[in-house]
């Protein structure tokens, strides 16, 4: 037996209680580009793709800060000629998608993406902020991903219909079931059928599910965990009702964050330490060894009025 056959990744994360905040994949500006076939281990590199297309997207990431790209797939027959491309730009406040479609792949080299990522020129898309929901089902990258995405996409594909996506890898795969909620780039950890339709009831409201919240993906790891203890320690749930004011690093493993209650000019204040716990899993259901986890703790924390 194979040392990859013995156990799942996911299932050895939740036993150990590890923690999932602060864990989010870092990302402003996320293209999300609908391939409906197979994907391998490297969903873009192992496509099909012309050369002229990946070339395209290895630019556009190194030019946009930041971004990243993201296959997409429904489990439905497709009957539509075009192919749906998503620009998403993440941000705490007015964060928004630019719905684009093509009859061909080569089709996407047209595009200025950073135009559209800014928002500057559409280039014949259409600008929503409805939610999009994301859920990892990629098999090739990790095995944890197929057993525990694809039921809970379908789940989510029938509470949430057109807005739920399969999506290939979005890191963390002891985080399966991954659930992302777009445009906003919440990313959330061990999700079930349940838990995913309960994320999504509460997006559509404007709030965020704390419990098993990996953060938000355009802050820095600090960041995620620090709004994590803050919505915790205050009960704000609003996804736009407090935003980020300021960081610093207090030392080598402590940083003080820094956010502001809107309407009430509120400031809350968490100072948050990184430590290696004493949990020691695989990080994927790939490794042969086990590896110690990287935690946050709430040092401190803080309301003060302005």
């Amino acid at each position: 037996m194979s040392v990859e056959s013995r156990f799942f990744c996911s299932e050895l994360s939740r036993r150990s209680s590890e923690e999932t905040f602060g864990t989010a994949s870092i990302g402003a500006v996320w293209f999300l580009l609908e391939y409906p076939h197979g994907w391998g281990a490297h969903a873009l590199r192992d496509s099909a793709l012309s050369d002229r297309v990946k070339r395209f997207f290895a630019d556009a990431t190194a030019r946009i800060k930041n971004s990243r790209v993201l296959f997409i797939k429904t489990d439905r027959a497709r009957r539509e000629a075009r192919m749906n491309f998503f620009v998403v730009r993440c941000r705490e406040r007015e964060p928004f998608a630019v719905r684009l479609s093509v009859e061909s792949y080569d089709d996407l080299t047209r595009f200025d993406l950073a135009s559209i990522a800014h928002g500057e020129e559409l280039q014949g898309g259409l600008l929503t902020r409805e939610p999009l929901f994301l859920v990892c089902t990629h098999g090739r990258r990790d095995k944890c991903c197929a057993k525990f995405g694809v039921a809970v996409y379908n789940s989510l594909r029938g509470h949430a219909g057109d807005a739920a996506w399969q999506s290939s890898h979005v890191g963390g795969d002891r985080f399966a079931a991954n659930v992302l909620c777009f445009p906003h780039g919440l990313f959330y950890a061990h999700a079930d059928d349940s838990s995913a339709r309960r994320i999504a009831d509460e997006y559509r409201r404007g709030r965020v599910v704390n419990e098993k919240f990996r953060g938000r993906a355009c802050y820095s790891h600090f960041v995620q965990a620090a709004e994590f203890f803050v919505r915790k320690q205050s009960g704000v749930a609003g996804v736009e009702d407090l935003p980020f004011h300021s960081s610093s690093r207090v030392d080598g493993s402590t940083w003080r964050v820094r956010f502001t209650q809107k309407d009430t000019r509120r400031r809350h204040e968490a100072f948050v330490r990184r430590f290696i716990s004493d949990i020691a899993n695989p990080l994927t259901c790939h490794s042969e060894e086990a590896t110690s986890v990287p935690q946050f703790r709430l040092e401190d924390y803080r309301i003060s009025d302005d």
